[in-house]
């Protein structure tokens, strides 16, 4: 069994959404165009198109950059089109939003080499750190991480030193020790060492808990060149730190590659990181056998009369304690909506009870984070206990939640708004999907 390797044992759990109930043929051939569309991404690269069409250059200058006549310029420009990188209406080509930022030499953000090269660009990774620093003070080490992970010609320390030390006087980046904060990768355990009493370490890289394609290509290409790829362990970080006897924050993602964890032998030293409580509980959740947790607003749930029509006439379990007529109505549903500004849709699978448990458990974390209106939606009739016996009145089990369905929501409806597909099974070989409600406040 291929899933017995340590390094997929987790792989992408909260990263990636991959829509297993997809068997379209559709869904096969555009993975091959992707692929063959790589070399037309390539060649527009490689002449610096993005930023020419940032220029507003014609059609002719573009023509001539790409040593293609008009027809062939106009075909290329629609490959471009369809794989979202321009956008073509009326005559005119644009760059989408994404080419603009990353792909153009006037961008602040121009990361075109490190595309090209298949890198992971420092300005990216700086782009979504730099935010959890804004409250960081004092001598700060930022120690290069790994070539693999981060492109050579950029380092990650000099792309965040120049930007922390041109924005904030208060921050020192020499080396006399001890550190108010150090960033490294693999070398933690030495680095801890050099912390001051009140310094904080973040340990930053791509963790075998969490990972895209992009690192599984990277990871296969490593073993067929016989080449080591350096993979951090989020058990083995956090043991670490527990054994230190640091205290440590949840993993978070700043990409689909990189994450980062922040620890520090004082707990209030880690309140100066600068991350939401919604962000911190995201990342917490992300570690449960989950495949994607996604932020939502509760206005968008779609409930309908109709949803319990289904559980009254199709359904064997209906009468049973969590479901109708036991269960909210759609109109309390909506009602219970509207104290409510956040939720988040979580993403499961089978089996019943087990992504039940996972739903409890969800809610039960968001209350110790602060979230005490938290309250979970699950999916299916309850499974919790092998034999239902229920306590004898007036107590009652507390264990069992209403499924989205049974309260009157229109999963299928609901789910589409947030870019989930969600079809109806044949029969029950095929893959099955749940999705859990999870209301935060």
């Amino acid at each position: 069994m291929v899933g017995s390797m340590d390094v997929l044992q987790k792989g992408g759990h909260g990263i990636n959404r991959i829509d297993f109930q997809n068997n379209d043929y559709d869904f096969l051939i555009q993975i091959i165009a992707e692929q063959d569309a790589a070399d037309i991404l390539e060649k527009a690269m490689a002449c610096d198109l993005f930023t020419a069409i940032e220029e507003g250059k014609s059609l002719a200058d573009l023509a001539s950059l790409l040593v293609l006549d008009e027809k062939g310029t106009l075909l290329f420009l629609d490959v471009l089109d369809k794989l979202g990188m321009v956008i073509s209406k009326e005559g005119y080509v644009c760059n989408a939003p994404v080419s603009t930022k990353y792909l153009t030499k006037a961008s602040p953000f121009d990361s075109l080499n490190a595309v090209k090269n298949g890198e992971i660009s420092s300005m990216f990774i700086a782009e979504k750190l730099l935010p959890m620093l804004a409250n960081i003070r004092g001598n700060v080490y930022l120690e290069n991480i790994s070539k693999q992970v981060l492109p050579s010609e950029q380092t990650f320390p000099s792309v965040i030193q120049d930007v922390i030390m041109k924005n904030d006087p208060e921050i020192s980046c020499n080396h006399q020790l001890p550190y108010d904060l150090v960033i490294t990768g693999a070398n933690f355990a030495t680095q801890t060492e050099t912390l001051a009493p009140n310094g904080i370490i973040g340990v930053m890289g791509t963790f075998v808990d969490a990972y895209s394609l992009h690192t599984a290509l990277r990871l296969y290409h490593s073993y067929v060149n016989k080449t080591d790829a350096d993979l951090l362990s989020l058990k083995d970080v956090t043991a670490y730190f527990e054994n230190k006897q640091l205290q440590h924050t949840p993993l978070f993602h700043l990409t689909r590659d990189i994450s980062v964890i922040f620890a520090s032998k004082n707990a209030d030293s880690l309140n100066r990181i600068s991350v939401t409580a919604e962000t911190q509980l995201r990342a917490k959740l992300s570690r449960l056998p989950i495949q994607s947790v996604t932020t939502i607003n509760p206005n968008d749930v779609v409930t309908a009369h109709w949803v319990k029509d289904h559980c009254r006439y199709g359904c064997s379990s209906y009468g049973e304690k969590c479901c109708p007529p036991n269960s909210p109505t759609y109109e309390e549903t909506r009602i219970k909506f509207e104290g409510y500004t956040r939720a988040f849709l979580i993403e499961g699978q089978p089996p019943t009870r087990d992504f039940q448990h996972i739903m409890l458990k969800a809610e039960k974390i968001a209350f110790k984070e602060g979230f005490y209106k938290a309250f979970a939606f699950w999916a299916g009739p309850c499974h919790i206990c092998d034999r239902c016996e229920p306590p004898a009145p007036p107590k009652k089990c507390t264990a069992t939640r209403p499924s989205m369905e049974s309260a009157g929501i229109d999963v299928f409806a609901t789910v589409a708004k947030y870019g989930f597909h969600l079809r109806t099974l044949k029969d029950k070989r095929e893959f099955a999907k749940y999705f859990g409600l999870l209301l935060l406040e």
